[in-house]
């Protein structure tokens, strides 16, 4: 399995202002108003942290998909 990590896709006058999960894909908006650039980090973080990860199964990989299911 994919070790998720979150990256940070759009930024406004230096400030993070949209994160995603590199497996799932899954965005991760900073509300506003926020009071800075730390803030938006974190608030954008907590939210990545929060969630469960789906892994998107390639379809390279149907038949390893198919053995876990049967487990």
């Amino acid at each position: 399995m994919l070790k998720r990590k979150l990256k940070i896709v759009r930024r406004t006058n230096n400030m993070p202002v949209l994160g995603e999960c590199n497996v799932c894909k899954m965005q991760f908006p900073a509300h506003y108003p926020l009071s800075g650039q730390s803030a938006a980090q974190a608030a954008i973080q907590q939210q990545f942290n929060a969630h469960k990860c789906e892994a998107v199964h390639s379809e390279a990989e149907p038949a390893a998909a198919e053995a876990a299911e049967k487990k």
